[in-house]
């Protein structure tokens, strides 16, 4: 149960069984009709146990992070690794880099009811009608999301956790990563970054106001994307109208940049530079005191 605190929006205790409902929804999905993803389904558990013991326990982030590498390790040698060069051991290494990354990321981004599993979606069915060997994972996660978020809207009777933030974040790595795949050089980068780039629009965001403020990174805090759109007077449902455009358009974007050499392809630079401006305006919201001299509201827990 996640208990009430006083940097946290709920006042009654609500249960962190998200990431064990999607787990059990994604096997029930994928199992009978889809041998081939078992190997996916024991990693996906992997990070799912891994998540339910920091929910419980709160791991160490030196844990978390060993866990998760391993973990990233074992799908590299399961054949989930990024072709970018001719080089096996770079490869490898930026793919268990992007492994851990991006599952950090999505984890950061649960800091609202319904983002992570709202930006999940969008990002999940994009990817995969733009490169369709990857709908094999993508379409039952993101059904099973897309079921989740019934009851993780504002206000939400059920949080994703970490169990479920961190399975959502891998698996999004590993959907990305067939992705890209299926293209070469800067094509190959594009689809794996821009159909997620809204959570690595917040990791970066959060990074560096941090580091600027002197605060440590791995704790938890207000300072997010999502709370610096409040801090402006948006809704919790106009947040989540936004993230969904923000990630409509990093797909779009991908899709785009998939057309090169067509001249629509340049399309795309219009949303990336969007995204940057949005970023540096975000950036310039002070999230940490709400009046001088006020405590930083970066926490524990």
């Amino acid at each position: 149960m996640d208990r009430p605190g006083p940097r946290k929006a709920h006042r009654q205790p609500i249960p962190y069984l998200g990431g064990a409902a999607l787990l059990l929804g994604l096997v029930a999905a994928t199992a009978l009709g889809r041998p081939s993803l078992f190997a996916v389904l024991v990693l996906l558990a992997l990070v799912t146990a891994l998540g339910v013991f920091d929910d419980l326990w709160h791991a160490a982030v030196t844990t978390k992070l060993a866990i998760e590498g391993s973990v990233a390790v074992a799908a590299v040698m399961l054949g989930f690794s990024w072709h970018i060069t001719d080089s096996w051991i770079l490869n490898a290494g930026l793919s268990v880099l992007w492994l851990v990354g991006l599952t950090n990321s999505f984890n950061l981004l649960d800091n609202m009811d319904g983002l992570t599993s709202t930006v999940a979606v969008v990002a999940l069915v994009g990817v995969a009608f733009i490169r369709p060997g990857t709908a094999e994972l993508a379409l039952p996660l993101a059904g099973c999301l897309l079921a989740f978020l019934l009851i993780n809207l504002p206000p939400a009777r059920m949080f994703l956790g970490d169990a479920g933030s961190l399975t959502v974040g891998f698996a999004m790595g590993l959907v990305t990563i067939g992705a890209a795949n299926s293209a070469h050089g800067l094509h190959s980068l594009l689809l794996l970054v821009f159909p997620v780039a809204l959570a690595l629009f917040d990791t970066s965001l959060v990074i560096v106001s941090r580091l600027r403020e002197g605060l440590p990174i791995q704790l938890g805090g207000r300072d997010h994307f999502s709370h610096r759109l409040q801090l402006l007077g948006w809704t919790e449902r106009q947040v989540l109208a936004a993230a969904l455009v923000a990630t409509a358009a990093g797909v779009l974007a991908a899709f785009l940049a998939g057309q090169y050499p067509l001249a629509v392809a340049w399309l795309g630079v219009p949303i990336a530079v969007l995204f940057l401006l949005g970023w540096v305006r975000l950036l310039a919201v002070d999230p940490y005191r709400r009046a001088a001299g006020a405590r930083p509201e970066v926490v524990h827990g």
